[in-house]
């Protein structure tokens, strides 16, 4: 793994619209999403998001997180990040891919670049890793369950 790029994968046993289905509504990430809980965005690109994060999952307490919308494909990527800082600037990625019909692979990174990279990692890095890692079980669970009921 690069040494500024934390990723985290996982296969989810739902077709692809399901999957998007869920990662899209954004409403619900409260459901599911112990890393995330709350996201404020709107569907245009460049527009600014509000990111309510959670680094610690035993606690309650989120930080906001102001970043800016990159890109939406519908039904497969999304990707925001920082981009008008000069300490660092990120892209987030979260993009689906259908293996086939029924199965969907969910794959998510943060990509850091910029001054003070190495000292965000060094304090962050474990964090962010356990929020991704979180946040694939959940997206799994969710959306396997939803499943489930159809």
């Amino acid at each position: 793994m690069p040494k500024h790029l934390i990723e985290s994968k996982i296969i989810i046993n739902a077709p692809i619209q399901s999957v998007w289905k869920v990662l899209s509504n954004f409403d619900n990430y409260h459901q599911w999403n112990p890393f995330t809980p709350k996201i404020d965005i709107q569907n245009t690109i460049g527009s600014t998001i509000g990111l309510h994060v959670r680094l610690n999952p035993k606690s309650a307490k989120t930080i906001l997180q102001k970043e800016t919308l990159l890109a939406w494909e519908e039904g497969q990527r999304l990707e925001w990040g920082i981009q008008n800082s000069w300490f660092v600037q990120t892209i987030r990625i979260q993009r689906l891919t259908a293996i086939d019909a029924q199965t969907t692979e969910y794959y998510t990174s943060d990509a850091f670049k910029g001054p003070l990279t190495g000292v965000i990692l060094l304090l962050y890095r474990q964090k962010i890793q356990i929020g991704f890692d979180d946040v694939c079980m959940g997206l799994k669970k969710e959306t396997e369950g939803l499943q489930g009921k159809a």
